[in-house]
């Protein structure tokens, strides 16, 4: 399953406080990366934070590897985590008039030729 998580500074912490640790923390990062744990990572748009999908069996195996990240033992960032699954196809959910409306042939599909 893949568990999207992004962190949050909790109140108070500032950069001088982050800046120190992001050496161990992008590492430890990119050892779980390297391992296939971490599938994708991203930083926030709007705000200082990252966005990191795991490949684990679980919310908790998720949350295990974030509280490993030396920021959150510092206890100076907070982690939320979403699981998904791929979604139902959605097909499966159209009557017939909406599949009549996305019929498309084989040859607009993706990887035709």
């Amino acid at each position: 399953m893949k568990v999207i998580t992004y962190d949050r500074f909790k109140p108070g912490v500032t950069m001088e406080q982050i800046r120190p640790m992001l050496p161990e923390e992008t590492a430890h990062a990119w050892r779980l990366w390297k391992k296939g744990i971490i599938r994708e990572n991203y930083a926030l748009a709007d705000q200082p934070g990252v966005v990191i999908v795991f490949e684990v069996a679980s919310v908790a195996e998720a949350q295990k590897y974030l509280d490993e990240f030396p920021m959150t033992q510092a206890g100076l960032i907070e982690w939320f985590c979403l699981p998904v699954i791929a979604p139902l196809p959605l097909e499966s959910m159209f009557d017939e008039a909406s599949l009549g409306r996305v019929a498309m042939p084989d040859s607009e599909l993706e990887g035709a030729a």
